[in-house]
């Protein structure tokens, strides 16, 4: 494994990695809720950012497919459940059709299909739709760590809305997973089988951050 430098814009510099490789996948863009522990407010120019970071990803990634001489296997194009707009209690699949705000709108109809191009040159493309990947490193968690450790953390609004998530682990599994089988094609659901309510997510944190801070004062002299 090794580094390479890219500008996040254009097929500059990495076109002879991509030739005659396994797979492209493309998890680039801004970070939905900020840089930093503190989320970012999404005003016009956030949007901008979040919108143009993955269309930028997506237009190189066609580009340097369109300039390799043995084109990749396939292409893994990441998006979110965000995808489906905000639904209550309804289970969702890959079929359904989108949601209507800023987010489900830009990732139905530009987002995913910013790498469909790919497709017309022989090139097999997945779509990952992720829940949020929570990990101990994960930029989605720490934001939230932050407020149980300042004791005030807890269930956002009514704690009805539904959390769909998914371990670090499993996320890599599953991309390998695609990537491997060579049937897959077309847009898939990365979530634990279980997904849970915000209230449930507040109390599982909480239990586990006050743990974690009775063993600390145990371990202290």
């Amino acid at each position: 494994m090794r580094a390479e430098r890219w500008d996040g814009r254009t097929a500059d510099g990495w076109v002879t990695l991509a030739d005659g490789a396994d797979a492209i996948v493309n998890l680039a863009g801004a970070n939905i809720s900020g840089e930093g522990l503190f989320p970012r407010r999404w005003t016009d120019e956030r949007k901008r950012l979040i919108r143009e970071s993955r269309l930028n990803a997506g237009r190189a990634v066609v580009d340097t497919v369109r300039q390799t001489s043995h084109k990749p296997c396939v292409v893994i194009q990441a998006s979110g459940i965000s995808v489906y707009g905000p639904r209550g209690d309804d289970p969702i699949a890959e079929d359904g059709p989108p949601g209507q705000d800023f987010l489900a709108d830009f990732a139905a109809h530009e987002w995913e299909p910013s790498t469909a191009p790919v497709e017309a040159m022989g090139v097999r493309r997945a779509v990952i739709r992720s829940g949020i990947v929570l990990g101990k490193t994960d930029a989605a968690l720490r934001p939230m760590l932050l407020q149980f450790r300042l004791f005030a953390g807890g269930p956002i609004g009514s704690g009805k809305q539904w959390l769909s998530w998914i371990h670090p682990t499993d996320e890599a599994r599953a991309i390998r997973f695609l990537i491997e089988n060579q049937s897959a094609s077309g847009p898939f659901n990365l979530a634990a089988p279980q997904a849970m309510t915000n209230a449930q997510f507040a109390r599982t944190l909480g239990r586990v951050m006050a743990g974690l801070a009775g063993c600390l004062s145990r371990a202290l002299p």
